[in-house]
Order: structure tokens, then sequence, then C-alpha cells
């Protein structure tokens, strides 16, 4: 098996496994979920990120705005104030998953033409999905679960 399928056997394990609590043990006490993506132009961001999504921010400061996304905070950071030496772009790869591929896909289509990888849907075994790269080329994964019997080799 190869890395990449690998890795999307275990994001789809982890997937269907995530709202079950832990076996043995006492579980980290956690409140919420989140990531951060660092860009160069906070407002330029919030925008392009506003349309991605369909809805403004929860939290906003001049140097961190985040948007709640399915319980999870996503924010865009300034690289300026908190990260200055970090590399641009390449340093996260969120993955938010979507009901619907088909619909997504043509949303980001829409509001980010041309930033789509490959400009199409690649489907692996269960998954379906792609990756748009935002402003300041950072890499997002949009992704969705199929049904196995459903799924296209």
């Amino acid at each position: 098996m190869n890395v990449r399928k690998s890795i999307y056997s275990a994001i789809a394990a982890a997937t269907l496994i995530a709202s079950s609590p832990p076996a043995t043990g006492q579980a980290l006490e956690t409140q919420r979920f989140g990531l951060y993506v660092l860009v160069d132009d906070v407002e330029r961001s919030v925008a392009f990120y506003q349309a991605l999504f369909g809805f403004p921010p929860q939290v906003r400061t001049p140097a961190l705005v985040g948007f709640d996304v399915s319980g999870g905070l996503f924010a865009v950071v300034s690289r300026e104030r908190y990260a200055p030496a970090e590399a641009r772009a390449g340093s996260v790869r969120p993955f938010v998953r979507v009901a619907d591929i088909g619909a997504a896909y043509e949303h980001v289509n829409r509001v980010a033409p041309g930033r789509i990888e490959g400009g199409r849907i690649s489907r692996e075994g269960v998954f379906a999905f792609f990756r748009v790269t935002d402003l300041d080329g950072n890499v997002i994964e949009l992704f969705s679960l199929e049904n196995p019997g459903d799924a296209k080799p």
C-alpha cells in the first residue's frame, strides 16, 4: 500500500471513530479543535475565506480572524505578527469534510476560479476530494466519504 493510500485509510478510520469515546484511560479534556494558516494580508484572506465558506468569521482581532467550521476554529493569522520567520505556505494541510463534494466543487470554482488543484475532483476508494489554494499558497482539502458500494476504482 503506498503512502497516499495509507494516509487516506487512516483519515477514513479516524473520521469513522472520531465520535466514539476512548475505550480505556482518561481522555484529554478538550474544548475545541482549531488550526490556522499564516497569511501576509489578513483582510484579503478574510475576504477569500468568507467567500469560500459562505459565512462571516466569528472571531476577529487585528492579527487573527477565526471561522467556526463544523465546531472547529479555522483561523487566518498574520505571519508578520505571530511567525515572521515561518516559511510561506505549505506548513499545514487542513482538510474539511463536506456533505456534497460536487456542490462544494461548484461553489469553490465560483468563488475561487482557477485555484482548484488539477481542476477536478479526485476519487480514491471511498474518498472524493479536491484541493484549493488560497491567496497565500496554503492548500485546503475538501473531501467527502462516499458509500463504499458506490466508490469508483
